[in-house]
C-alpha cells in the first residue's frame, strides 16, 4: 500500500474550512510532525491543523455498529414512530375543518387550521400560541412563526 505524505510547505491542499463552512484551498505553513501540518485558508485566513487521511479501516470512529436483536429492536421502534406520525397526520388532515391557507408569517392561524407551506407542503396546526405554531407535516412536526406584523 502506498504511504501518504504531507504536501510541501507553501503548496496548496484542498480541505474543509470550519470557519467558512465549505471546502477550500489552504496554504501549508509548516509541518508540525510526520502526519500533520499547519495550514491557512486562502479565503478567510483562519489557521488549522491538517492531518493526513488515515488508511481505510485503521481509524476507529468511536461509534459501535448495532447488530442482532438490538438492531432489530431499534429498527422496529423507528418504524413504529414513523407509522404513528403518519397515522396522526392523516387523521388531522381528514378532520381539519378549514380549507388550505397559504402560509405566511404575517397571517394569524388557529388550532386545527390546514396550511400549505411553500417548502414543507400541507400541514395541520396542532398548537397555536401567540407568535408560534406547531404544525404537523407529512414528514415531521415543525415550529413556525405566525402573527408577525
Amino acid at each position: 500500500m502506498a504511504e501518504l505524505s504531507l504536501p510541501a510547505v507553501a503548496s496548496r491542499v484542498f480541505t474543509s474550512c470550519k470557519k467558512c463552512d465549505a471546502e477550500r484551498y489552504h496554504i501549508v505553513l509548516a509541518h508540525t510532525n510526520a502526519t500533520s501540518a499547519k495550514v491557512e485558508c486562502e479565503v478567510c485566513h483562519s489557521k488549522k491543523t491538517y492531518k493526513l487521511p488515515s488508511a481505510k479501516g485503521t481509524k476507529s470512529t468511536g461509534v459501535k455498529k448495532v447488530t442482532g436483536a438490538a438492531a432489530t429492536k431499534k429498527a422496529q421502534a423507528a418504524e413504529n414512530r414513523k407509522n404513528a406520525h403518519s397515522r396522526e397526520f392523516g387523521e388531522l388532515v381528514a378532520s381539519a375543518q378549514s380549507d388550505e391557507q397559504n402560509y405566511t408569517m404575517k397571517t394569524k392561524f388557529a388550532q386545527n387550521d390546514k396550511i400549505k407551506h411553500p417548502k414543507f407542503g400541507v400541514g395541520v396546526i396542532k398548537v397555536s400560541l401567540q407568535d408560534k405554531i406547531e404544525v404537523i407535516f407529512e414528514d415531521q412536526v415543525r415550529m413556525l412563526v405566525h402573527n408577525r406584523v
